[in-house]
This record gives C-alpha cells, structure tokens and sequence, in this order.
C-alpha cells in the first residue's frame, strides 16, 4: 500500500471520527443545556419543531405538512410530537377561517418563552465557539461547514 493511500485512509478514519463525535456532542450538548441551563422538559427535537412553527409563523401560519417539511420529518412523526407538545401547552391548534379542513399550529406564550430560550441558547453557543478561533480561522471554518451543508443537502435530496 503506498503512503499516499494510508494517508488517505487516515484522513478519512479521522474525518468520520470527528463528524459522528462532534454532531453527537452538539446534540448532548443542547440537550443538557434544554433541561439544565433552561429547565424545560423537552427534547431536542421538540425545541427545534417549536423553532419551525416559529419561523413559519413569522411569514404566515404554519400547518402540520408545512411543520413537517420544514423539519424533514414525515407528517405522521410531526403529529405525534405536536400533539405531544400540545398536552405539554407549548403549542394550540387553531381550526382555518376559511378551511373548515385546515388547523394552524401556533406557538402558546410558554411555547414562546421555549423559543426565545432556545434562541438566546443557540447565539450563545455561537459566540463560545466563535471565540475559540482567530478572526482568520473564522472564515476558514464558515467555508468548511458552508461546504459540509451543501454536500450533506446535495445527498439528502438525491436519496429523497
């Protein structure tokens, strides 16, 4: 085997080391931060569907399909977690004025308080880890992960 191969071949053993460890550790990292540092009972991916209805909630109302899509999960897996969140009163469902069919999802004043909280969490994350780099290292790793998104986004739809 030449150099150039077990150089690649480390390359790649310590690249997937660092991706499946980092993306696990910002996942307990939040999750910790969810019940420690804000005290909620609820999980990740509940703080980030809460996030979604927020976002969409901001151009217009959000339904269950457009909650779903928007976190790429399947529309009976956003149900379930909204109903969840629903009995928890994070989230109310409103029926459609205009669509007897149609229910809105919208954010309850303690669905508003877990948003804003996960926010602040979130900016604050990103000025702890941006302190970690010199200003030119910065634009390094924006370019790194700019290119990591594009593939992982690239692949996901080309299985989809």
């Amino acid at each position: 085997m030449t150099t150039a191969v077990v150089v690649e071949a480390d390359f790649e053993t310590q690249l997937n080391d660092l991706l499946v460890d980092t993306f696990s550790t910002i996942l307990k990292y939040e999750a910790a931060a969810l019940t420690s540092f804000m005290g909620m009972s609820l999980t990740i991916g509940e703080a980030h569907m809460i996030d979604a209805i927020a976002r969409l909630g901001e151009k217009a109302k959000a339904t269950v399909s457009q909650i779903a899509a928007y976190t790429q999960v399947a529309v009976p897996t956003a149900t379930i977690a909204i109903k969840k969140m629903e009995q928890k009163g994070y989230v109310t469902k409103v029926p459609s004025d205009s669509d007897g069919r149609s229910v809105w999802i919208q954010l309850t004043d303690q669905g508003k308080v877990i948003d804003r909280a996960h926010t602040i969490f979130h900016q604050k994350m990103v000025r702890d880890v941006s302190s970690q780099f010199a200003p030119e290292e910065r634009g390094v790793l924006l370019r790194a992960i700019n290119q990591l998104n594009q593939f992982f986004a690239r692949e996901t739809k080309a299985s989809a």
